[in-house]
């Protein structure tokens, strides 16, 4: 049976994620400051002049690939709680498995990398704080409503997720002067402690 056509927008949306794909890449092996379109164009086997045709400037690619790895990590976040809800996990387990995996891989990283860096530019800022709000605020939201629908208040779910984020974002970001791997397993599972015996379950 034929394959059904690509349309031309199917296939610039594929285009357009190669070169984030690559982009990302690259930030992640060398760092934001390293990154030139012309490396770019030659990680994803095509021409300046055809990276040029989907992204007119640096600062257009630069926000593709913000959305490329917010994208992957909301992606991630999905199988996780797919998965671990299937396996009757509990949710407090699996949202701090979900936060242990975002805020110690590349995704986390580049993003980070690519938002320091756009502090010095208006223009990127500013497109930066539109892209967040829709993929990370929006995988707290969906915690929140996961840990309500277990047992906990909107309120308390609130309080846990935001904390929770917090810490793990926080022991993500050691990792750059410490061995947190030496820790990281005791300091989650005493916080996991903490939130179960301070926020129980059908407790308004």
């Amino acid at each position: 049976m034929k394959r059904p056509r690509r349309s031309q927008g199917e296939r610039s949306g594929e285009m357009r994620e190669r070169l984030a794909q690559a982009t990302f890449d690259i930030i992640a092996a060398r760092g934001f400051s390293s990154l030139r379109t012309a490396a770019v164009a030659e990680r994803a086997g095509v021409s300046q002049g055809a990276l040029l045709h989907h992204f007119e400037t640096k600062d257009g690619l630069t926000l593709a690939t913000v959305e490329y790895a917010f994208a992957q990590a909301s992606a991630t976040t999905e199988e996780i709680i797919a998965d671990g809800l299937a396996k009757g996990v509990d949710p407090i387990d699996l949202m701090l498995r979900d936060f242990r995996t975002y805020f110690f891989n590349d995704d986390f990283w580049v993003s980070l990398d690519i938002t320091i860096n756009a502090s010095k530019d208006p223009a990127l800022k500013e497109g930066i704080r539109e892209i967040v709000p829709r993929y990370r605020l929006g995988v707290y939201r969906r915690w929140v409503g996961i840990l309500s629908e277990n047992g906990w208040s909107v309120a308390d779910a609130e309080e846990i997720v935001r904390m929770s984020a917090a810490l793990t974002t926080g022991l993500g970001i050691r990792t750059l002067f410490d061995d947190v791997d030496a820790y990281l397993d005791v300091t989650l599972a005493k916080w996991r402690d903490i939130v179960t015996a301070t926020w129980p379950r059908g407790q308004d």
